[in-house]
């Protein structure tokens, strides 16, 4: 009971500092984390955030797991990981859940695969501005090795990848094993390769979205 009273009157507080809504989220975050006021920690998070992201809600996931769970400093190095690959100044809250751990394996999956420095540039652009969804190193790993399937030369699928990371590393693509399989039955591998290079989309609406 004592711990609804510590939320509630957290979230009365910062909705009136920040005449904010929907602060629910948050002050249970911050509480559940042995925080029951706006410290000056918090409000250089808040701050921070407010500047450099489009738009901020008080009840987006993102916000609330930034505020409650890192440090300004990691909040301010994903950042600054956004601005090195996107170029933008402000970015959307969501872009800072890629962290440095995530891109320290996209490069080496990267870098493993052959991709060139330009082709890494652009790739790592679109996934770091898919931020919260973009794949796990896992999955990204597991759609490259199912691109072999068309049995194309390694500087083809690069330079795929590197037009189509957008798509390809996208978590909700989660068909690309079965489009594949289906385009080269239906076509052939080298035919089906080329409808997939002239529809990369695919990917993303799935067997059901083709037919």
């Amino acid at each position: 009971m004592e711990e609804l009273r510590m939320i509630h009157r957290l979230k009365r507080k910062i909705e009136t500092e920040y005449n904010a809504e929907n602060a629910s989220d948050l002050a249970t975050a911050l509480v559940n984390n042995g925080i029951s006021e706006i410290t000056d920690n918090i409000r250089e998070k808040i701050n921070f955030l407010q500047q450099i992201c489009k738009n901020v809600t008080f009840d987006n996931y993102w916000f609330v797991a930034l505020v409650a769970n890192h440090s300004l400093e990691e909040i301010v190095n994903r950042y600054h990981l956004y601005i090195k690959y996107a170029g933008n100044i402000l970015c959307d809250v969501d872009c800072l859940a890629f962290s440095s751990e995530k891109e320290a394996a996209y490069i080496s999956l990267l870098t493993e695969h052959g991709l060139n420095h330009e082709q890494m540039a652009s790739a790592m652009r679109m996934v770091v501005e898919h931020g919260s969804i973009s794949k796990s190193e896992e999955d990204a790993r597991r759609i490259i090795e199912e691109l072999n399937i068309f049995g194309i030369a390694d500087d083809i699928r690069n330079q795929f990848i590197s037009d189509n990371a957008d798509i390809l590393f996208n978590d909700y693509a989660r068909e690309a094993k079965q489009v594949f399989e289906w385009l080269c039955q239906k076509y052939g591998k080298e035919e089906g390769f080329v409808r997939l290079t002239e529809n990369p989309e695919y990917i993303r609406f799935g067997i059901n979205g083709m037919r």
